[in-house]
């Protein structure tokens, strides 16, 4: 089994669209007006699908836009984007206050055996993206590895 797809929620569908093509490597494969399908949640709304450089699935649908100083997501909510290295965390960090973003430090720490190089940063509505980089790690690289049968694990 593999994740399909995260569903992400956003008050400015175009908005959030043009913030992951710019500066998070998504193009838009599909974007319009939800139909009304049996089944199918907030017909007539807006929504987008976005593909990754990396295979990764993202579908933005609207909602209406939280009060002010409410969040559309409970606390702590958010996802993450993993980089090559430190330095694109780095790089990328500079690129998104260049652009007017509010990102967080830059922190580094050590969890699960690994070094990590994260920071964090609003995207509005209350959503976070999480970009960061981890080192190898013995824990993280192997669990949950499927062998093929018949292999030793």
């Amino acid at each position: 089994m593999r994740l399909n797809h995260v569903n992400l929620c956003a008050s400015d569908v175009n908005a959030l669209t043009r913030t992951l093509e710019a500066h998070f490597s998504y193009s838009t494969v599909q974007s319009g007006t939800v139909p009304n399908y049996p089944g199918v949640p907030n017909p007539g709304t807006e929504y987008a699908m976005l593909i990754g450089d990396d295979g990764s699935d993202i579908v933005i649908t609207q909602i209406d836009p939280p009060s002010d100083g409410e969040s559309a997501y409970p606390p702590q909510f958010h996802f993450g984007l993993i980089q090559d290295t430190a330095q694109a965390v780095h790089s990328l960090h500079a690129e998104l206050t260049t652009a007017g973003y509010e990102p967080g430090t830059i922190s580094v720490f050590e969890v699960l055996g690994a070094t990590w190089t994260a920071f964090y940063c609003p995207l509005g509505d209350g959503l976070e993206i999480e970009i960061n980089h981890r080192t190898d790690s013995d824990l993280l690289d192997h669990a949950g590895a499927q062998q093929p049968e018949g292999q030793p694990s």
